[in-house]
């Protein structure tokens, strides 16, 4: 058990598809909300490689063993260890680990957000089918993650997301697909 009651399994959340693995340091719950934090190993040639944004998150990168190549706002940025990085919220940035280890970092985001649960959520398709969630698997929850890409107008993403991919993934039974899956990963009731 750690600090909020959880076993250590269940602080853990994994996407071998991606060479990804999260093991939850300090819930939103514990920290009322200001930090989740957690330690994210990488494997080689694992990463986000596609520029993303967080419009109201900070996210801190402290490499501890490795090399990340982050790229913020179309700057590369090689973090080593015993560097550490804030990727301001609003910058579009991706990530990726093209070295022959496996990187170590651990991150945060202020505030806490719904990262625990998405997390969650998307790596629970990954252990139980074998398979990464597609798009409208994902579409019904986008918008509460404050998660876009770094291109299109945000006003045309959350008309494409909350008005055309949402409510065509719930009508097709994704949404609920996805709950059902994350509460049969992890042994509990899902809820999102």
């Amino acid at each position: 058990m750690d600090g909020s009651g959880a076993t250590l399994a269940e602080n853990v959340a994994e996407n071998p598809l991606q060479g990804e693995r999260f093991v939850f340091t300090r819930s939103g719950r514990e920290t009322g909300g200001e930090v989740f934090a957690f330690d994210f190993y990488l494997a080689p040639g694992g990463g986000v490689p596609f520029n993303h944004r967080h419009t109201s998150q900070d996210e801190v990168f402290e490499c501890v063993r490795g090399s990340l190549h982050l790229v913020i706002n179309g700057q590369l940025r090689v973090l080593q260890a015993g560097e550490t990085v804030n990727v301001p919220k609003g910058a579009a940035h991706s990530f990726t680990n093209p070295g022959t280890q496996e990187v170590l970092c651990r991150v945060e985001y202020r505030p806490a957000g719904r990262n625990e649960e998405w997390f969650r959520l998307v790596n629970a398709p990954v252990k139980r089918f074998g398979k990464a969630p597609g798009l409208l698997d994902l579409a019904p929850f986008i918008l509460d993650m404050d998660l876009y890409a770094a291109g299109p107008p945000l006003w045309a993403q959350r008309v494409l997301f909350g008005w055309i991919l949402a409510p065509l993934a719930s009508l097709l039974g994704r949404r609920k697909r996805m709950l059902r899956t994350a509460s049969q990963v992890y042994g509990r009731p899902f809820e999102w």
